[in-house]
């Protein structure tokens, strides 16, 4: 009986490791060029979503 829930625990771990490696890949800033702004901004976008731009110095 304790040896399906040592199994079904880890099983949970396994797929929440995983899943945060994932998050954490997708979630890294990426460059984008943002030909808008110009050559002298650098912008990078995280998560799909969130885009910052910097100057460049």
């Amino acid at each position: 009986m304790m040896g399906w829930i040592r199994k079904a625990r880890t099983l949970v771990i396994i797929n929440l490791l995983a899943g945060g490696a994932i998050l954490l890949a997708l979630a890294a800033p990426r460059p984008v060029s943002s030909d808008a702004l110009g050559g002298e901004w650098q912008c990078s976008k995280a998560a799909f979503v969130l885009t910052t731009c910097h100057q460049r110095l």
